[in-house]
């Protein structure tokens, strides 16, 4: 029993690192990516805000067809979206300069990727029904080791062999994925969930979001902390070049913020163990506040630095404890559900960072950026402060 569990554990936190691997080209680097295919920081910004507005709509009936569904396991829909996913890798492995062809396929990519997030959260849950002692903490340590390794090594061939390198490292982690996933895959019962709670019907996903207002105002103030992170995330590049850095210098940002990830994640258990979950959401949203202060403040690389190290008392924390508080203020029969809300929101913010992103970087500069980023901080603190249930 103990080799099973062993094995679970160290399957699914492999998954996490190479999942977040690849996060770290199709987002991370989306900017290093379209910037010297022709797209300008705008047109990026409407690129991953049309991205971000597809996942949304697409989280929202996946999150209900997984929920339901008796046929097939979430093994199996992650193991299809990856397949969808290294077919849009290859068009843009091919494709070059700016077009709308390229546009298309990277939203596309962009969609696939981010609908895999709520689905991979949950998967931890469902091989802790199965029997397996799992510990989601550090294996999404394991995704942040993941996402620093690739931002270093990415930032790096980006220099030496042009953009054309980052689909390439897409695909490599796409084809690990699918054989992780084929193994976790044995490892569960399709329809196990819907066995054990045959006699109740769960409603849609609008529905249930009417149904947990809480849980529904929490994630509102996640999608401010969000916003505040897939701004920074997206707009890294423009932000470390307006204080005299470089794409090399970017991909070392990103690699030091997933770095500073790492030790939080791994006591992330031990954390929640002393302190609710959503005590510790709390904590997070004062972590956003600081690091945003900071980075609005940067005169130079140095600080811009500095301020990804905080990363370790923001999204450390904010991470793991909104898929925590999300499985523990949800019913199992709405579990996928629970998790889709929440990530949802984090994509919503994703939108609205795109979309008001690159407009307002184009025509007030990068600092006005910073600083509507900084009031997104204090929005999602209250919220947080006020709807959180410790």
């Amino acid at each position: 029993m103990e080799k099973k569990q062993n094995s679970a554990q160290q399957t699914y936190a492999l998954l996490q690192f190479f999942y977040w691997m690849g996060n770290t080209t199709i987002c991370g680097f989306s900017s290093a990516f379209l910037l010297p295919n022709g797209f300008s920081s705008m047109e990026i910004g409407i690129i991953m805000g049309i991205g971000n507005a597809g996942a949304v709509l697409v989280q929202s009936v996946l999150a209900d067809y997984a929920d339901r569904t008796k046929k097939v396991t979430p093994a199996g829909i992650l193991s299809a979206i990856c397949g969808l996913f290294l077919l849009f890798c290859g068009f843009l492995l091919v494709l070059h300069g700016r077009s709308i062809w390229m546009a298309v396929f990277y939203i596309l990519a962009f969609i696939v990727h981010t609908i895999m997030t709520p689905l991979i959260n949950d998967l931890n849950y469902r091989l802790a029904e199965e029997g397996n002692t799992m510990n989601f903490g550090a294996a999404r340590a394991m995704g942040s080791l993941g996402y620093s390794l690739m931002s270093a090594a990415a930032g790096f061939l980006v220099e030496r062999f042009a953009v054309r390198v980052l689909p390439i490292l897409t695909i490599g982690s796409l084809l690990i994925m699918l054989v992780l996933l084929r193994i976790i895959g044995t490892m569960l019962r399709p329809g196990s969930r819907q066995k054990k709670e045959q006699n109740q019907d769960t409603g849609g996903f609008m529905e249930f979001a009417r149904a947990n207002r809480n849980l529904l105002f929490v994630s509102l103030g996640g999608m401010c902390l969000m916003f505040c992170a897939s701004t920074c995330a997206t707009f890294l590049l423009q932000i470390v070049l307006n204080v005299g850095g470089t794409a090399k210098d970017m991909g070392l940002a990103l690699a030091a913020a997933a770095i500073s990830e790492i030790p939080v994640m791994m006591i992330y258990d031990r954390l929640w163990q002393r302190l609710s979950s959503g005590k510790l959401m709390k904590a997070a949203s004062l972590g956003y506040l600081m690091k945003q202060v900071i980075l609005f403040l940067a005169g130079g690389y140095p600080m811009v630095l500095f301020s990804q190290l905080l990363q370790c008392v923001s999204f450390a924390l904010y991470l793991p404890s909104s898929v925590a508080y999300a499985h523990e203020h949800t019913d199992v029969k709405d579990a996928v559900k629970g998790q889709a809300l929440m990530t949802s929101m984090g994509t919503a913010a994703g939108l609205l960072a795109s979309f008001l992103g690159g407009f307002v970087i184009d025509r007030f500069g990068v600092k006005s950026l910073l600083g509507i980023c900084t009031a997104a901080a204090l929005a999602g603190i209250i919220l947080i402060f006020r709807f959180a249930e410790d």
